[in-house]
């Protein structure tokens, strides 16, 4: 049922009439922009903004649905410049830490202020960044607060846009359009999903970011890969507040080198077949949930990531085979990261797209004395579940066996029902200290017995069923 099946996916879940909405689209896409221009100008001048950068799906061509989510990178006018800073290294050569350069002004409560023998050391440094995007958060938050408390409209061309309040560090907008009444009614019939967009409640998400100081030193980091020198000179990369997690708290002054901007572009050009593969794909698998704590999941950048290396990789898939076909190689390698519980990032190779450590979601679990002298850990059965529920998904789409298509239907409440179960799950997730060493690296050390009882776990603590993973 495979290629049948996938294309009933696409086009129950995925479609979205976007040359019908095009207009609205347009007018949504450039109201965002606007508001998010008049809100970040009011904002204390430290967070002075020197460009806004778009970047995820919509601007990749790879969204689903109405176009209701944005993305944005901010940078920092103020540090943003060759001579503003240096990096020197962190946890890693992808978290550094970042040195002001002498006369750049930036407020002292950022930097690092620890008091040795009358001497502070590091003082020239940035500090934790969580405490920069809180304090820019609260500034946003000031603004669009006040702003909706004047009522205050945007009018665009076709219709106006809105402030609604902050919601875990995203701006939320609301769009309305505005009709012109004809005179009188088309003789046709507006054909099935044309109806334009008539109001939506859009979600905007805001990174900050510094222009990476010199992008000509990424090049000499052996796990670049060199083939994209020219789209690295092209796009470059920035620096963002994203900490190391060398700790499950995360109070380092780390910050982040992102691809972002060359990641964007590599989508944004990938052929429509393969566009059409990663949204049935997305559709089936991302549970995305927003929350405070770093969890690792099967999220739309960990799609992303495989997609990347399925296009663009060395083995590139250089010929649109049918649908089926691409979806489980990329499944395939999926799944095999996930049992090695590692997954290399496209333009750092020698980084894991999880993090340092694999954050999972736990809970207070009585497993048997039995079970507990295994010496499993706790954390490998969380990825188990990841990776039972990728070959589930293999197994339905490379499926060659004729099923009817009324049962097409069940086979995609059974992913939406693994999608809302794992989104219930990550919503009381909660911080262990722990991270995965020796032996206990791959799922080979997760035995069929431990992992059933942590399925029976699950039911038993969230009343989520997932046994048809077992």
């Amino acid at each position: 049922m495979g290629e049948k099946f996938v294309n009933y996916v696409y086009e129950t879940m995925c479609e979205f009439q976007v040359e019908a909405n095009r207009t609205a689209t347009a007018d949504i896409e450039n109201g965002v922009r606007e508001m998010i221009q008049k809100i970040s100008s009011e904002t204390h001048p430290e967070f002075e903004i020197a460009d806004v950068i778009p970047t995820g799906s919509f601007y990749e061509g790879t969204k689903i649905g109405a176009p209701d989510e944005f993305d944005f990178m901010l940078t920092l006018a103020k540090l943003s410049k060759s001579d503003k800073i240096t990096l020197k290294p962190g946890c890693s050569v992808w978290y550094p830490h970042i040195k002001l350069q002498p006369g750049v002004e930036f407020p002292r409560k950022y930097m690092v202020n620890i008091c040795y023998n009358g001497e502070y050391k590091d003082k020239d440094f940035l500090g934790n960044p969580k405490i920069i995007v809180l304090n820019f958060w609260k500034e946003i938050t000031k603004v669009a607060v006040s702003m909706k408390e004047s009522f205050f409209k945007l009018k665009l061309p076709r219709g106006t846009m809105s402030v609604e309040l902050c919601e875990s560090k995203k701006l939320q907008f609301f769009y309305k359009h505005k009709f012109d009444v004809p005179s009188e009614l088309p003789d046709t019939k507006m054909e099935k999903g044309l109806m334009p967009v008539e109001s939506l409640k859009l979600g905007v998400d805001l990174m900050l970011a510094i222009e990476h100081p010199s992008v000509e030193s990424i090049l000499e980091l052996p796990g670049f890969p060199k083939d994209f020198k020219d789209l690295l000179l092209r796009c470059r990369c920035h620096i963002v507040p994203k900490s190391c997690h060398t700790d499950h708290n995360a109070h380092t002054k780390c910050w982040f080198v992102t691809f972002s901007c060359m990641e964007r572009e590599l989508m944004k050009n990938m052929d429509e077949h393969h566009k059409k593969c990663y949204k049935i794909l997305k559709s089936l698998m991302s549970s995305e949930v927003t929350m405070g704590g770093k969890c690792m999941n099967l999220s739309s950048y960990t799609l992303k990531t495989a997609f990347l290396f399925h296009v663009y990789g060395e083995t590139r898939c250089l010929n649109s085979r049918t649908l089926s076909a691409c979806i489980c190689d990329v499944l395939d390698y999926l799944s095999s990261n996930l049992y090695q519980t590692r997954m290399p990032c496209f333009f750092a190779r020698d980084m894991n797209t999880w993090g340092n450590i694999l954050e999972t979601p736990w809970f207070v679990w009585k497993i048997s004395e039995t079970l507990r002298k295994s010496g499993c850990a706790f954390e490998l059965c969380w990825i188990k579940l990841m990776y039972k529920y990728v070959n589930f998904l293999k197994s339905l789409i490379s499926d060659n066996t004729t099923v009817h298509s009324r049962d097409w239907d069940t086979f995609i409440r059974k992913c939406q029902y693994f999608k809302s179960g794992v989104g219930n799950i990550m919503k009381h997730f909660s911080h262990r200290a722990f991270k995965l060493e020796g032996n206990q690296g791959t799922l080979e050390s997760c035995s069929d017995e431990f992992y059933s009882d942590y399925i029976r776990s699950l039911k038993e603590y969230y009343k989520v069923d997932f046994y048809f993973l077992s």
